[in-house]
């Protein structure tokens, strides 16, 4: 049945999950560690670019730079390294878009996660409504996570 908390509440243990929802749990990893690696690379690239610019400061020396921090760095050091050229900036301004969008649906899986359903999950939004995200949209949010590791590193 489920492990009792309160006398009327249950939770269904891990360990009755079916192969199915240890599909689904899997890909909510891979979009979890994806964003690390997104972080950690973005994080390394900006070593590189202060590095090739003569600057050997370490990133956030105290406390680890968040997404937004990390992202207007790099638009500096851009913006310092190309001052002719926009395109890139532009092309910055784009992926950052994208990264928010991206971030948007991070939160939604990480906070409003409930439980498995049929063909994906359900979560709650922070205005609690229920929603339910298919392995195939999260799927879709892996593979523009990867992409858009590329087109970072590109910058």
């Amino acid at each position: 049945m489920g492990v009792p908390i309160f006398s009327d509440v249950s939770m269904k243990p891990i360990s009755e999950y079916t192969p199915e929802d240890a599909a689904l749990l899997c890909a909510v990893g891979r979009l979890v560690c994806g964003w690390s690696m997104l972080e950690q690379s973005l994080e390394a690239k900006i070593g590189l670019l202060r590095d090739g610019m003569g600057d050997v400061r370490t990133v956030g020396a105290r406390t680890r730079p968040t997404m937004a921090k990390l992202m207007t760095e790099l638009r500096t050091i851009v913006a310092m390294r190309d001052r002719r050229n926009a395109s890139a900036l532009t092309e910055i301004a784009a992926i950052e878009r994208d990264m928010q969008r991206i971030d948007r649906f991070r939160a939604l899986i990480i906070n409003g996660f409930q439980e498995p359903a049929p063909g994906g999950f359900t979560c709650r939004d922070g205005r609690n409504n229920q929603l339910h995200v298919s392995m195939e949209q999260l799927e879709t949010e892996i593979m523009a996570l990867e992409s858009l590791a590329g087109r970072l590193l590109a910058v």
